[in-house]
């Protein structure tokens, strides 16, 4: 602005050349002002500063509205409007994970203490479960994004669609699997959610647990089964139902179908100790490609009747996804 007063040559009045200093004076404080003025206040002001003047300048190029006035608010609208209308229709926004138990905000990590099971009361329990699974399920999400932000559309609500049916199936799954009515229910039920937590947080990172060892029971209460939880969720237990004339045993595998369902596959189940198996006989109808609907439980048996031949009778009932991969053992 000095620049340009210094080079304008005055203009004089009656020869008053203070009367000139004057309303050139006056010409430049009016021109701070306004300079002043449409730098001043917060970040969402000069934003909107922005917006008008970008609205102003289109309007001069193609004779509409002049510059902003007082009433330029109104010229911002058909601005913010326009800028709303070129978004991208397609976006998608994640979806993290909100528990159930700690609603209204997506999950994040949490303190616990190490030992759930040493805590002083039923409810110390179910709360030193829970902080450990928000923790897991906070970390769901940063696996997550990772792949999400570089999907399609379509796939970002494929991942969205999927973790919603995982987190729904998971309650279904967990509350099948403890229904005694007694208050240990919400212990275990607790740790089940853990558990399944666990098992996809490990899947989405690549990672493959070690073989689970567990108890096997002659129990028919599915409370008393010990659980080998699938990284989709799905829950399977054995029950040694009884002995068999030749000195074998049938067992009950036990099925409980995570978000994705569950389809049979009795050659996945075996007896096994060393190089010795034995992969049983089904009992009753074959069960082969029966898919099991997600939240649902299913039952079927097996007859081990080659027991007697086993030399070392140190393993145990298997469960192998693949061949010659077991990710469980009851013994």
């Amino acid at each position: 602005m000095s620049q340009s007063r210094g080079g304008r040559r005055p203009v004089t009045f009656g020869g008053s050349r203070a009367v000139s200093d004057r309303i050139a004076l006056a010409a430049v404080s009016a021109a701070a002002i306004g300079v002043l003025a449409g730098c001043g206040g917060s970040g969402g002001a000069a934003a909107g500063g922005a917006t008008r003047s970008a609205a102003a300048t289109a309007g001069s190029t193609t004779g509409s509205a002049p510059a902003a006035t007082p009433s330029a608010p109104a010229t911002a609208s058909p601005a913010g409007t326009a800028a709303t209308a070129t978004a991208p229709s397609t976006a998608v926004a994640f979806m993290p994970v909100t528990e159930p138990f700690d609603p209204g905000h997506p999950a994040h990590a949490m303190s616990a203490p190490a030992d759930c099971g040493s805590q002083d009361s039923t409810v110390a329990i179910e709360q030193c479960f829970e902080a450990k699974t928000e923790t897991a399920d906070a970390a769901i999400d940063v696996a997550r994004q990772v792949s999400f932000e570089t999907a399609s559309a379509a796939q970002q609500a494929a991942i969205n669609a999927a973790d919603s049916g995982w987190l729904a199936a998971r309650a279904t799954v967990c509350q099948k699997a403890y229904q005694t009515g007694g208050t240990v229910d919400g212990i275990n039920i607790a740790g089940c959610l853990l558990a399944e937590s666990t098992a996809r947080l490990d899947a989405l990172k690549g990672i493959t647990p070690p073989q689970a060892v567990l108890k096997s029971t002659d129990s028919t209460r599915l409370s008393d089964v010990s659980w080998y939880t699938a990284p989709d969720g799905s829950r399977i237990g054995m029950i040694d139902t009884q002995g068999d004339a030749t000195g074998g045993a049938v067992i009950a595998w036990v099925v409980i179908a995570g978000s994705d369902g569950f389809v049979v596959n009795p050659a996945r189940f075996y007896y096994s100790d060393g190089t010795f198996t034995d992969a049983g006989t089904v009992q009753g109808a074959n069960p082969s490609g029966h898919r099991v609907a997600p939240g649902t439980e299913y039952q079927f048996s097996v007859d081990y009747s080659h027991l007697s031949a086993d030399p070392g009778k140190s393993s145990g009932w298997v469960y192998a996804p693949a061949p010659g991969a077991p990710a469980a053992v009851w013994r």
